[in-house]
């Protein structure tokens, strides 16, 4: 009996392709969330000059405001009229506060500098200030 080349070729290469896929580990899902910290999976996230950008936005508001303002996702504010930044999304559009920024932000609390920020300082701060908005209370 004569065995046909042709089907044998193709179940080798058929074969080839299913063995090259990995073993059950390279195919395993990723670990779950819990798993794994929620700033690396933040950091997954975001592309490289994103991740710069919001950390240069931090290194902003921990210089300049973190003197009056909660910063981050958890605390009181120093200073008890400064909202935290984590709360400033309830009374402002967050990209709204762009040209505030610009122009010189001036604000109801009487301790608030007036700051004049350059463009790529303003984009910095805003990508810090929407990573640490939570959503309101109610």
């Amino acid at each position: 009996m004569m065995i046909s080349w042709r089907p044998m070729i193709l179940l080798t290469l058929g074969l080839a392709a299913v063995t090259a896929c990995g073993t059950d580990d390279a195919m395993a899902p990723p670990p779950a969330a819990s798993e794994v910290a929620a700033q690396e999976i933040e950091d997954a996230a975001l592309p490289a000059p994103a991740n710069e950008l919001v950390g240069q936005g931090q290194a902003m508001a921990e210089t300049l405001c973190s003197g009056c303002h909660a910063i981050g996702l958890t605390g009181d504010s120093p200073y008890p009229e400064a909202i935290p930044f984590r709360q400033i999304s309830w009374d402002y559009p967050v990209e709204m506060l762009a040209e505030a920024f610009a122009e010189g932000i001036m604000v109801a609390h009487p301790r608030m500098p007036q700051w004049d920020f350059e463009p790529e300082q303003i984009d910095a701060l805003l990508a810090y200030l929407e990573t640490v908005q939570v959503p309101e209370e109610g």
